[in-house]
């Protein structure tokens, strides 16, 4: 759904006078993603619905620190403060204090990239493959 608002972000950004600090990829062949990301430092999440986006996982995967809203299923993704920042839809201000303090405090953004990194590790498939097979053979195991 097209609602212009990249449109409309760029318009304010030229504005402001940092378009030509943004760097806008229209889109990325899946097997590219993790490149793409690991060039950048914050992935911004500002959608107003969601359940559990694979772009933020995958953004925690490279390490950027996640600045997200607080919708859906984010925060039982993302502990706030330790794995990423949430803020709440619409909170302009939120957002942009969110980015300007992970910009500002770089122990902070340390710590935001490690411990999302480390999150994205327990859910791995590797990891959580094994949950699913001790489950089905529990339940498998109950019908005998």
């Amino acid at each position: 759904v097209k609602d212009s608002s990249l449109e409309k972000t760029l318009a304010v950004a030229e504005k402001l006078g940092v378009r030509e600090r943004m760097t806008v990829i229209p889109g990325v062949p899946k097997e590219a993603v993790p490149a793409e990301m690991s060039q950048g430092d914050i992935f911004l999440n500002t959608t107003n619905y969601d359940n559990h986006p694979v772009s933020v996982l995958e953004a925690m995967a490279c390490g950027l620190c996640v600045v997200s809203t607080n919708v859906g299923g984010l925060p039982y993704l993302i502990d706030s403060g330790s794995e990423g920042m949430l803020c709440e839809p619409g909170d302009v201000a939120g957002i942009a204090g969110s980015v300007r303090k992970v910009l500002n405090e770089p122990e902070l953004a340390r710590k935001l990239s490690l411990n999302g990194r480390k999150k994205t590790e327990l859910l791995d498939w590797s990891v959580v493959l094994p949950m699913w097979e001790s489950v089905f053979s529990e339940i498998l195991a109950g019908r005998r």
